[in-house]
């Protein structure tokens, strides 16, 4: 059986073509993908991308992609430890921010006992000074009369002038 060069080479080069359009389509869709603009896929904001999302993206097959672009999932794996990086961050600054919450809260908490404590008590004196006026008052209003309170060198005004 005789096999037609031609036909071979032609076979040959359009598999290499479509091996680096393949190539050059994975490569695009990683960089979509490292600026978060994907078009055919959707990012979530956490977690990895998946080298099924990869090829979704691409337009190409899975199998495509780990028979003949292996290296270009490495690219994949280092965009995902970059995603994870920025979560692993944004957790780390979430717990402190809510650690930080809770402390102020009970900080506030104390506070406002103190504050209740200091209340009760000033209301308690006020009470207690009420009664003194009101006992005062009482002891004032059995004198027939009422002279008025002066500073120590000064004389009290008549009511003639």
């Amino acid at each position: 059986m005789a096999v037609n060069k031609k036909a071979v080479t032609a076979l040959v080069n359009h598999k290499a073509e479509q091996e680096q359009l393949n190539h050059n389509n994975i490569v695009q869709a990683l960089v979509r993908i490292k600026h978060g603009k994907p078009e055919k896929i959707q990012l979530k904001p956490f977690g990895k991308i998946s080298a099924k999302a990869l090829a979704i993206e691409a337009g190409v097959s899975r199998a495509s992609l780990y028979g003949n672009h292996k290296s270009l999932l490495d690219e994949l794996k280092k965009i995902n430890e970059k995603r994870s990086k920025g979560v692993s961050e944004k957790r780390k600054e979430s717990e402190e921010k809510a650690q930080s919450d809770k402390e102020l809260i009970q900080e506030l908490s104390r506070s406002r006992t103190l504050l209740a404590q200091e209340n009760y008590r000033l209301n308690e004196e006020n009470k207690r000074l009420i009664r003194q006026v009101e006992a005062l008052a009482s002891q004032l209003s059995g004198s027939a009369t009422i002279t008025p309170f002066s500073k120590p060198g000064k004389r009290p005004k008549s009511r003639e002038s």
